[in-house]
């Protein structure tokens, strides 16, 4: 019994000696942490200032080739603009030759300068025309009273929209260059080859009487030819995006047609036309009445000295 009480004392003594010897530890690992970041952070605050200004030599050698790179990017651009710039005043030089040479033979040949396509317009509300008989058409808020009539063209901000076929007072119906009553005649841009637009109640119309296929390509731009005597040559159509057959894409399917610009133009009338002979006969016989028609006060001062120019011979 007193060896197991000696043996126990002895544990318990060892255990609190293990107990200070960790404590002891503790506390030295501690301030030994403690003051390794103490020193770390001395450290960095020493070698921070020490390396930007070890660093700053570095840094202006970098900064200065970065200078001189883009100097150099410069004075090679500067270079390119210097050359384009020569070749567009060449350039320039011979498209003023050309206009003026263009100008003389207009002046020599009596060339009209501005065209078919009228300068005036009148602007107009458009909406699609459901009750119409034609497929695709439109109806325009102005008619007769804005001076709108038969057969004018009808235009968008993009090209081409069609013509009017039915003229109101206040309102026109337009029939547009995809619907199937639709024919008009147009020309390529490039090569000046005639054809006849035909709709298809489609996105795509057609190119039909086509007497030379191969001055036609895709890509050419289509105008108006004006070759119908309706409609003003040199109108924007669209572009041809097929050879066989050859369709068109149309430059007002674009953009949404909301408003559109209806161009006043006289087209070629059949001078045997009886209705144009009745009409112009009408129009003189008017314009002879109105000249020879004597006025109200001439008439009856006339009629007076008739009548008293006759009384003396009555009376002899």
């Amino acid at each position: 019994m007193a060896r197991f009480g000696s043996n126990s004392s002895e544990g318990w003594l060892g255990l609190l000696l293990l107990i200070l010897f960790s404590t002891g530890l503790l506390l030295t690992q501690r301030d030994n942490a403690r003051e390794r970041r103490t020193s770390a952070m001395l450290a960095g605050d020493v070698q921070a200032p020490v390396a930007a200004w070890l660093g700053q030599p570095f840094r202006k050698l970098e900064q200065a080739l970065a200078d001189a790179d883009e100097s150099r990017r410069a004075l090679e651009e500067n270079r390119a603009l210097r050359r384009e710039l020569v070749a567009l005043r060449a350039d320039n030089d011979r498209l003023t030759a050309a206009r003026n040479r263009q100008k003389r033979l207009e002046a020599l040949l009596a060339v009209e300068l501005t065209g078919d396509i009228p300068d005036e317009r009148i602007a107009a509300r458009a909406v699609s025309d459901v009750s119409s008989p034609f497929v695709r058409s439109l109806l325009i808020g102005s008619g007769r009273d804005a001076g709108v009539r038969d057969g004018y063209a009808v235009i968008s901000e993009s090209g081409l929209v069609g013509h009017v076929v039915s003229a109101g007072r206040q309102s026109a119906r337009v029939l547009r260059l995809d619907d199937l009553n639709s024919r008009v005649a147009v020309a390529s841009d490039r090569s000046g080859a005639r054809a006849i637009l035909i709709g298809t109640n489609t996105d795509i119309p057609v190119l039909a009487f086509v007497a030379d296929t191969e001055r036609w390509a895709v890509g050419d731009r289509v105008v108006t030819s004006g070759d119908d005597g309706r409609l003003p040559q040199g109108l924007p159509v669209g572009t041809v995006t097929d050879g066989d057959p050859l369709t068109v894409r149309l430059d007002f399917h674009a953009e949404p047609v909301d408003w559109v610009f209806v161009l006043p133009f006289a087209g070629l009338v059949d001078a045997d036309d009886p209705e144009l002979d009745d009409v112009d006969l009408d129009a003189a016989e008017e314009t002879t009445e109105t000249e020879t028609a004597p006025p109200v006060d001439g008439g009856a001062s006339g009629e007076a000295g008739t009548q008293t120019a006759e009384a003396p011979d009555g009376a002899g």
